[in-house]
């Protein structure tokens, strides 16, 4: 293990982690919500539109071959960087065929080029954790993380927003080029990157230990706790977001003005968020982090109410939008700080992050099905009042069970 005293980040570094934070969220977000709206716009069927979230199953089932990136492709001269190289260049190859592609009259062509992509972006984020894992010490783990939720934000503003706008401007293949662009300067920094020069540990021999896969279940040991936490956690801060597009498009809101809500100026406000609160984080335990963050968020929901009773105008949404992605990034932070902690003394540091984060992950979907389906049975309102109620407990069950 390297003496923390010699262990000096230059620029250069940070940069290639902004870059690849951006990078895995500027492609997923234009393909998602970008692409949709722009086939929407063009006439294609909501029953089509539907096949493009299912192209991006691999993001949430990324974990099953956690184990294989964190045991393979270990090199003389790196390891996560060689799965890195991989993925980004695999992602470059699937947006210049899709860009020279209709998204109308092919678009049966661009769905399993999307899927390719979305594996190659989940890739990239199992890659992504454990070098973080292997490069940063605990107290740099809050920037680390401030890093990880300003290069979200920064991607989805520029994928889900900023392209978006251009489209009617520079056309398909344009767009499409444009982020071939950006990811082909992360793509280029990663060959000067020299991984194992500023890891903090050894890289771990290559063997057959079965530890790779059990660290799926053996992360777990000890912190059952944890596992509440965040298993409540889509279950408190989902419904409440994700009722407001329908309840928005209830009230006559067209999809442009929707997405630039959520997709940019929401981005915007956690970016500055991340920006003005992240250094107030580390002077707090990460219990404290994490249960403040928790609470607070909890009180920024309470502004969901009155627009799930009906009182919808510009200034309430607008409102409730900007405390919601102005918390959001705090909770992000200091969850963040913890995964990467516990996975410190993991062989499989990758599979443990990632196996973290899973159960979040999975229970984001079953909450998105089950908003819908008790808001259509009892209507909004009880169900913002019941993911309220949920969050303020995960903050209060967050402030008695975590140790620091």
């Amino acid at each position: 293990m390297n003496d923390k005293a010699t262990i000096k980040l230059p620029k250069n570094v940070w940069l290639i982690f902004v870059s690849l934070y951006i990078t895995e969220y500027v492609g997923i977000g234009f393909l998602t919500i970008a692409l949709a709206l722009i086939l929407r716009k063009d006439g294609m069927e909501l029953n089509q539109l539907s096949l493009i979230p299912l192209m991006m199953l691999p993001i949430g089932l990324k974990i099953l071959w956690a184990p294989i990136v964190d045991k393979y492709l270990k090199r003389r001269l790196s390891h996560y960087r060689n799965w890195l190289i991989i993925s980004l260049t695999l992602m470059l190859v699937c947006l210049m065929n899709i860009a020279f592609l209709d998204p109308i009259k092919q678009f049966h062509i661009i769905l399993p080029i999307i899927f390719i992509f979305s594996t190659m972006t989940a890739t990239q984020e199992l890659a992504i954790s454990g070098l973080v894992c292997n490069v940063f010490l605990a107290e740099q783990r809050y920037l680390i993380s401030s890093i990880k939720t300003s290069g979200s934000m920064i991607g989805n503003i520029l994928g889900g927003g900023v392209i978006l706008l251009l489209y009617a401007y520079i056309g398909w293949m344009w767009c499409l080029l444009l982020i071939t662009v950006l990811i082909g300067f992360t793509l280029i920094q990663l060959f000067f990157f020299e991984e194992y020069r500023y890891c903090q540990n050894q890289p771990i021999a290559e063997s057959n230990d079965p530890q790779y896969w059990k660290n799926l279940i053996t992360i777990w040991k000890g912190k059952i706790n944890w596992l509440v936490i965040l298993l409540l956690l889509p279950f408190s801060f989902l419904p409440a977001y994700n009722l407001l597009s329908p309840i928005l498009v209830d009230d006559g809101w067209s999809l442009p003005d929707i997405a630039i809500l959520l997709k940019v100026f929401g981005s915007i406000v956690s970016l500055v968020a991340v920006v003005l609160i992240s250094k107030i984080l580390k002077r707090f335990t990460r219990k404290q982090s994490l249960t403040y963050s928790l609470l607070f968020h909890a009180f920024c929901l309470l502004s969901f109410i009155p627009i799930s009773l009906g009182y919808v105008n510009v200034f309430s949404v607008y409102l409730a939008c900007f405390l919601y992605f102005f918390s959001l990034p705090l909770m992000s932070i200091a969850i963040t700080a913890i995964i990467i902690d516990n996975s410190d003394c993991s062989q499989a540091r990758s599979t443990a992050c990632n196996a973290q984060s899973a159960p979040s992950f999975i229970c984001g979907f079953i909450v998105i099905s089950l908003s819908y389906y008790l808001a259509q049975k009892f209507g909004y309102f009880p169900v913002v009042i019941g993911s309220i109620a949920l969050a303020f407990f995960n903050g209060y069950y967050a402030s008695k069970a975590i140790k620091n």
